[in-house]
């Protein structure tokens, strides 16, 4: 009796491939004490092998649970049997055509007849299958829902092979609607049902008519984000005639689960299926975990210096109504967000009358105004790392000869909400307000040279690239030593960094789905910085890599300002008078069974980020 050969631990090309097959081997079975060992002391090193171990795992959860999924049937079943069919008979026909001889009639007439048997058993079941409940007709699309084959209310009288079976969803999207009176409503929708790819109408309304919750806003909103829980509005007014420029907090109802009125023409959404990203995984919604509470004791800014916020925020309100957080301030930026938890809102802003550059500025819900945790007039909001840790990056200036302007860089470092306290990130290198994914392993971040905008006080990518890098999770230990000086050597390839954009950059936007599977980036268009293009990449669970050759959504127009989450991306189609208000809102839904799209009737819309 022999027994297999075992592998010597020099046997392996590479240690990564050890590791691998180690890994493949503890799915199955208990390792031996000392590959075990070595297995985490080589984890513990390696981060690639660290997310091929997480990936495994995560894989066979997946499996696991689909032990508790009846199988679904393939989609459009009908379509498929009813084109071999009619493949068929243009084949018998040909033959017959072609002198198929006396013996071969009686066999063709008998496969005809089979055929016809055969189309007229499956056209009755799918009729009978269309019909409600106690007999009757199959009640049409609702009026006001259309479809890219068809307008609403539509009595045409439908192909004889049905459209594609819609993709089943349940997403809810709030968004902003400017009615016919010229106010300002929060809309709500409940997607139920996307359009897959490559269709062109689908054999049922997708969506539920949009209502209103009642929400109406008493100012004219430049910008809109919510909360994670959709239960609040940051809504950002710019300076007009009628209003200073401000920042306030809207609440918003809670959701009920009443039934939805009738279909009305000018809130049905439609299905659409031009978009088509890859399907993922069903992701699981992250826990929440308190933060921890603010502290009353001045701001404490390591690193900084200058003079104090020169933006007022004397907060102001009206009972029952909006609360203002922030006045006479500009945002600055596209980055502002929410923390993951919904306890803080960060932003950049800078005085509305140009007197001093950007600072960083945090509001805690439930406080009475937000307040500044940078002074130097030359900071900005990049993202949240974490639930109770931001990142923010500053501008440095390197004086020149002969009266030219400095040369401008950046450097990053971590922000405390609570005490404003700063942490420098040496580590990080020239990063320009980093996006940092879930994991804290990726990010989105500008790295180059910088200028300053000729008509505001405001810092803008000049020469470099914007890229996806390594990110690296170590860095909330850095010293607290200021970062005179960025990161030695080749940056590109110590942090394996992939371009997304080059050039100069006037704003962009990038943010991430919460479980860190999609990843969603908006470039501002040179000519009008309220417009540009939004992508969508998905993350490989293998080992965090993102192909930007294949996109899930490629450079498609959209207004600034979009919302991604788990399973969907909004965002709003540009109006026709190329104003930063949307002329539509769009939405791309993705589940373990597909993805595809559903979009409203035209109308002046804002996206709630």
């Amino acid at each position: 009796m022999t027994f297999g050969r075992r592998r010597r631990p020099d046997d392996w090309s590479t240690s990564h491939a050890r590791a691998r097959a180690a890994l493949s081997d503890r799915l199955d079975g208990v390792l031996e004490p000392g590959e075990a060992s070595w297995l985490d002391e080589h984890l513990a090193e390696c981060v690639d092998c660290r997310r091929a171990a997480e990936a495994y795992e995560a894989q066979r959860l997946q499996l696991r649970a689909g032990r508790d999924h009846a199988p679904l049937p393939p989609r459009d079943l009908w379509a498929r049997t009813a084109a071999a069919i009619e493949h068929e008979s243009r084949f018998r026909d040909h033959r017959a055509r072609s002198g198929g001889g006396i013996g071969r009639r009686p066999l063709a007439i008998s496969s005809a007849l089979v055929a016809a048997l055969v189309v007229t058993v499956v056209v009755g079941t799918l009729i009978s299958s269309q019909l409600p409940p106690g007999g009757g007709h199959a009640t049409p699309n609702p009026s006001g829902v259309t479809t890219a084959a068809g307008s609403a209310g539509s009595t045409t009288a439908q192909s004889a092979v049905p459209g594609a079976t819609p993709i089943v969803v349940a997403q809810r999207v709030d968004y902003v609607k400017k009615g016919q009176d010229g106010l300002y409503r929060v809309t709500r929708l409940d997607v139920r049902s996307v359009c897959p790819k490559a269709s062109n109408s689908c054999d049922t309304a997708a969506p539920t008519p949009a209502q209103e919750p009642g929400v109406q806003l008493t100012t004219t909103p430049q910008t809109v984000f919510g909360n994670p829980d959709r239960t609040q509005l940051i809504v950002v007014n710019e300076a007009d005639q009628t209003q200073a420029a401000s920042i306030s907090v809207v609440p918003l109802p809670s959701s009920t689960p009443d039934a939805s009125p009738p279909p009305s023409e000018s809130s049905a959404p439609t299905s659409s299926g031009e978009a088509s990203p890859t399907p993922s995984e069903p992701s699981p919604t992250p826990s929440e975990t308190s933060s921890a509470t603010p502290s009353i004791a001045p701001t404490e800014s390591v690193g900084s210096s200058g003079p104090p916020p020169s933006i007022p925020v004397t907060p102001s309100s009206t009972p029952g109504g909006p609360v203002e957080i922030a006045e006479n301030v500009v945002l600055v930026g596209q980055s502002a967000a929410y923390s993951t938890n919904g306890d803080w809102f960060a932003f950049t802003a800078r005085p509305a009358d140009g007197s001093a550059g950007p600072d960083i500025y945090v509001w805690k819900v439930g406080d009475p105004a937000a307040r500044a945790v940078t002074s130097d007039h030359r900071s900005s909001f990049g993202s949240w790392v974490d639930e109770t840790m931001a990142v923010g990056s500053s501008v440095v200036e390197t004086p020149r000869s002969n009266g030219q302007e400095p040369d401008r860089a950046s450097v990053s470092f971590l922000i405390d909400p609570v005490t404003g306290r700063q942490l420098p990130l040496p580590q990080t290198g020239r990063t320009w307000l980093p996006s940092v994914d879930p994991s804290g392993q990726r990010a989105v971040y500008w790295t180059g040279s910088l200028r300053l905008k000729a008509d505001a006080p405001v810092y803008l990518p000049k020469a470099g690239r914007l890229v996806i890098g390594d990110w690296s999770p170590a860095a909330a230990a850095a010293s607290d030593e200021p970062a005179s000086t960025p990161l030695s050597g080749d940056q590109s390839a110590a942090r394996h960094e992939t371009t997304i954009a080059a050039g100069q950059l006037d704003d962009w936007d990038a943010r991430w789905e919460s479980t860190g599977r999609k990843l969603a980036v908006w470039i501002a268009d040179p000519e009008n910085p309220h417009l540009g293009v939004l992508s969508l990449y998905a993350v490989d669970p293998f080992d965090g890599r993102i192909d930007l050759k294949k996109p899930l959504l490629d450079k498609t127009p959209a207004t600034a300002g979009f919302s991604i989450s788990d399973g969907k991306l909004v965002w709003a189609e540009p109006a026709a008078d190329g104003s930063g208000t949307g002329g539509r809102i769009l939405v791309l839904a993705w589940t373990d069974q597909g993805a595809g799209t559903v979009e409203t009737v035209p109308d002046q819309v804002l996206v709630i980020r």
